[in-house]
């Protein structure tokens, strides 16, 4: 009996210190994801604003390559008008006049030549004031190209935060190794036996819906309420995953003779993605020829599918809050990445963008 109750005391004290270990855990996790979230949205903006920088310094360069063309025509034409008026000038006092019969011919001649003298003026003042206006053009284009080195350094500065926040991260689910893998494998066989990214969704709706009938029974059984996970409303607190130009809303043709089920995204070369949603992910990483996709489940039914990543951050069974980083677009020289993302609510597409109801995103079609 002294040694089960030493067992025992054992036991339970092996169970607070795991307990505590737990505890401990999620308490840091929540401290790394305000940061995590914080530094996404850092970059997200540094993003657009270099991109905005970008497309200003684009068409900056432009202005001054077309000024500089339109600056040489005219200087082109003023040297040809200078050219005339030095041959007329090696002619003789009055030997214009006598050049003539007529004196109205002379006096048409006296007239074209003031007319070419103004000419040539206008003309030297006209490339005059190009040349001040092409100067000042190309001093903007300097001052925007060294803005534009500076936000890229405070970007690439804030994407350094992001990723050493990201590694810390995974050092805290590396704790629960075990849960994890369990959870990977899982979603691995999903993968393996699913013909098709449809098929991986519907297979995880229904073990979502499986879920949840076995969660509400279990509630029922031992008199409790129902988990909050299954009863809440999807809110798309964090809008579109990434930014960049949409290429295709829901409902619009796909460019391949059939409907659009989600939103279609141009992004900037190595874009951070977020979670749009606080939810849980159920499959994560390279699926048939989607790339890197991410699954994930949010309260009330709703699964969001974000496919075209070139790198997710974000393991099976994890938690995500609603602007937390979970991957990055491909950030190869010359790419033009697109984002593809889907939601769904118990089998039907919902519009990620449309307006809806308090507590709800998205309208369901």
């Amino acid at each position: 009996m002294k040694a089960l109750e030493k067992q025992a005391a054992e036991s339970r004290a092996r169970a607070a210190a795991l307990a505590e270990k737990t505890a401990k855990m999620e308490k840091e996790l929540a401290a790394r994801r305000k940061s995590l979230t914080d530094t996404a949205a850092q970059v997200r903006v540094g993003e657009t604003t270099l991109s905005k920088l970008e497309n200003e310094q684009d068409a900056l360069a432009d202005s001054v390559e077309k000024e500089t063309a339109q600056l040489n025509t005219d200087k082109a034409r003023l040297a040809e008008l200078t050219a005339g008026l030095v041959r007329l000038a090696r002619i003789p006092p009055g030997g214009l006049l006598t050049a003539f019969d007529a004196p109205v011919d002379a006096a048409r001649a006296e007239m074209l030549l003031q007319s070419a003298l103004n000419a040539t003026d206008e003309a030297a003042r006209r490339t005059e004031r190009e040349i001040a206006h092409l100067n000042e053009t190309d001093q903007k284009l300097e001052a925007k190209r060294r803005e534009t080195e500076h936000q890229a350094g405070v970007l690439k500065s804030r994407q350094a935060d992001l990723s050493a926040l990201i590694g810390k991260r995974e050092a805290v689910y590396q704790q629960t190794e075990s849960d994890r893998q369990a959870e990977e494998e899982h979603a691995r066989q999903i993968a393996e036996q699913a013909k098709d990214l449809r098929d991986l969704v519907a297979k995880i709706e229904a073990q979502q819906k499986a879920e949840a009938e076995a969660a509400k029974r279990r509630a029922k059984q031992e008199k409790k309420p129902v988990p909050a996970a299954l009863t809440g409303h999807y809110t798309a607190a964090a809008g579109l995953p990434v930014n960049g130009q949409v290429k295709i809303r829901f409902g619009q043709n796909d460019g391949l003779g059939t409907t659009s089920h989600g939103v279609t995204v141009i992004t900037r070369p190595g874009a951070t993605v977020t979670a749009p949603a606080t939810g849980t992910v159920r499959f994560s990483g390279p699926f048939r020829g989607y790339r890197e996709i991410l699954i994930l489940e949010h309260p009330g039914g709703y699964l969001s599918l974000i496919a075209g990543m070139s790198r997710v951050n974000a393991a099976v069974g994890a938690q995500v809050t609603a602007g937390e980083p979970i991957g990055t677009m491909d950030d190869r020289a010359g790419a033009s990445p697109e984002l593809y993302y889907e939601l769904r609510r118990n089998g039907q597409f919902v519009d990620p963008e449309a307006s809806a109801p308090p507590g709800v995103k998205g309208k369901v079609r």
